[in-house]
């Protein structure tokens, strides 16, 4: 008896001093008690055995390669003994704050408002990495945005416990959950993996699919109901097993959550877009009819989900480790966006799900937009120093010369092979190689892929990827008859060259821009500000704007009248409608990087092996 006296007497002191939270953070968040727009987060920390420790809240995080100060958001910031004393806390910068007496800590509290509409100064967080708080409508918790962990104590288990309002579900790709009542209580090995998963809490509208042995959960916030989680599925079901095809059958999953925010507001940030996790995605797209959205959720959707492979299945140390307070980055952003978007593109074609003529038009807006970045820059460097001044705005570039590196890494590779090896087994070889417990070295990958492949392989990392040298599109393009011309004089049919805006307000497209005006412009007579209405007697708006001008363009001939109703804003500020009209003109004019594919029957032998061992067309 005494024996078991002092073993349960040893238990309470033990548990008294490693405070309420044990060896694990223990957080609480209410969604009901809104105040002010901010939310109040709890925390029962683990045992500090120092007299001073740091709290932290993520400076950045994985995939976003901008430093965002997620602190910002945070106020009221408390740290109290176990009696209910205030402990002494200086806040070091906008991320952290040193906590004295630190190991009498029992709990810490504070304030965390939104990033979504903060209007907090530059740089906007990008909306799909961000936080919002609409109390009884939608809260959206990027985890990095409400919790933080202590110095030196990252790897340790996280429980979070959310309360929410009645009727409302938290969707998610966590899948160590509790529920009581109104209350969620979530499982995480480590922050790591917390920073890893967002949850959406609303209302429900959600649907599963089965992908193989995957569960894909679809979540979906719509304010005006326009665009629904079975349409969404409907969609991209097709998406996903053309992706399963193309992994070889199965998937490195077992659950995913495509998680979609649909704004009826334009964005802070005035993007829309979605943001990689290992085993979710969180995007921000616009409300609009769910037609027009269709082929935007495919392209956005397969991306994203190509994420499982790089990287959940191939990545660097610098990733396994991420840092989010000094980061260190990868050099391989061609691996992890340029070869995403690349495959995401590529399975699409490949699998049937869009034409050969949409792909390569598909390319050739990567070849034009690619044209703005600088060519010359080396990738590797770009991407070492990505989230610095110098090299921050070239980072779009991932997703259009990236990509090309990509396609033009995978056609070499056909070519080296005879057809039969490409970036699709690349990936599944380095999958086995590593796999989501290993990380590889950022400075080994080059070599490594070389050995699996061929010495004219690491020639090509050097000279494209390391090196600034321009991709030789006009050979590889050749290979599978798809003529490439770097610069051709045309005349073409045009709407004036004027720069095209959009007012959110009035909801019209706009003449933004008159610099560049041709001649037909000229004629035109368009004004900076011109708020277009009509085009040819159709109205104009965001859902149909691309149906109705690629009409115009497939149609209009020389000598046609083009008529375009606008309002223009006079004198007074008052609005007046206009018509401007003019006869069309062919405008001789300079285009870059052109591509045409053959036709079939023209195509030599070796194109048609080619072009199917590539593309399966």
């Amino acid at each position: 008896m005494r024996k078991l006296n002092l073993l349960l007497l040893f238990w309470i002191v033990f548990s008294f001093r490693l405070g309420a939270g044990g060896l694990t953070y223990q957080f609480s968040l209410d969604l009901n008690r809104v105040v002010d727009g901010k939310l109040l987060v709890t925390l029962s920390p683990p045992l500090v055995e120092t007299d001073e420790v740091i709290y932290y809240i993520p400076k950045i995080v994985p995939g976003t390669y901008e430093i965002y100060d997620f602190g910002r958001f945070v106020s009221g910031f408390k740290a109290i003994d176990e009696s209910g004393k205030e402990l002494e806390v200086i806040q070091l910068d906008v991320n952290s704050w040193k906590i004295k007496q630190s190991k009498h800590l029992f709990q810490i509290t504070y304030l965390v408002a939104p990033s979504w509409h903060s209007k907090s100064g530059v740089p906007v967080v990008f909306e799909p990495a961000g936080t919002n708080i609409e109390a009884g409508k939608n809260f959206v918790l990027n985890n990095h945005g409400f919790f933080g962990y202590l110095e030196g104590k990252k790897s340790l288990a996280y429980q979070i416990s959310i309360t929410h309002p009645d009727r409302f579900y938290g969707s998610t790709s966590l899948t160590d959950i509790q529920s009581q009542g109104n209350t969620d209580t979530y499982q995480v090995a480590n922050f790591v993996k917390l920073a890893d998963a967002p949850i959406m809490y609303n209302i429900p509208d959600t649907t599963t699919i089965h992908i193989g042995e995957a569960s894909v959960l679809i979540s979906a916030y719509s304010p005006n109901h326009q665009v629904t989680a079975a349409f969404i599925a409907k969609g991209i079901t097709e998406i996903l097993k053309a992706q399963q095809a193309y992994l070889g059958g199965t998937l490195p999953i077992r659950k995913y959550a495509f998680i979609f925010y649909f704004t009826d507001k334009v964005t802070e940030s005035g993007n829309s877009g979605a943001l990689e996790h290992n085993r979710s995605s969180f995007y921000v797209l616009p409300e609009m009819k769910a037609d027009y959205l269709l082929q935007t959720l495919r392209d956005v959707a397969a991306h994203e989900f190509f994420h499982i492979v790089t990287p959940l299945s191939i990545h660097s140390e610098e990733i396994a480790d991420f840092d989010f307070m000094v980061p260190h980055m990868s050099e391989h952003l061609w691996l992890y966006e340029g070869m995403t978007e690349y495959s995401a593109g590529l399975v699409q074609v490949k699998y049937g799900i869009i034409d050969l003529n949409t792909y390569v038009e598909m390319m050739r807006d990567k070849l034009v937009a690619a044209s703005k970045f600088k060519d010359t820059l080396s990738f590797t460097e770009m991407s070492r120093h990505v989230v610095e001044k110098n090299y921050h705005d070239q980072y779009n570039n991932v997703y259009q010369k990236g990509a090309l590196i990509g396609m033009c890494l995978d056609m070499k590779l056909r070519k080296l092979s005879g057809g039969s090896y490409g970036i699709q087994e690349m990936l599944r070889d380095l999958s086995k190689t590593y796999g989501p417990e290993k990380a590889f070295n950022d400075k080994e990958l080059f070599d490594v892929i070389t050995k699996l492949t061929y010495p004219e392989i690491g020639d090509f990392f050097k000279k494209y990827v390391i090196g600034g040298a321009p991709l030789p599109y006009k050979e590889v393009f050749g290979w599978a008859g798809i003529t490439y011309e770097a610069r051709q004089t045309a005349k073409t049919i045009t709407l004036g060259n004027f720069e095209l805006g959009y007012d959110t307000l009035l909801k019209h497209f706009t003449v933004a821009g008159i610099t560049q005006l041709d001649q037909f412009g000229k004629k035109m007579g368009y004004q900076v500000n011109d708020e277009i209405v009509t085009l040819n007697g159709k109205e104009l708006t965001l859902e149909n704007a691309k149906e109705v001008i690629n009409a115009y363009w497939g149609s209009a001939r020389p000598g046609d009248e083009l008529r375009m109703d606008i309002l223009r804003k006079g004198r007074r500020g008052k609005y007046k409608r206009k018509v401007l009209r003019a006869s069309v003109l062919a405008i001789e004019k300079v285009e870059l990087n052109t591509l045409s594919a053959m036709p079939p029957d023209l195509l030599a032998a070796e194109q048609k092996e080619f072009r199917k061992a590539w593309i399966n067309q």
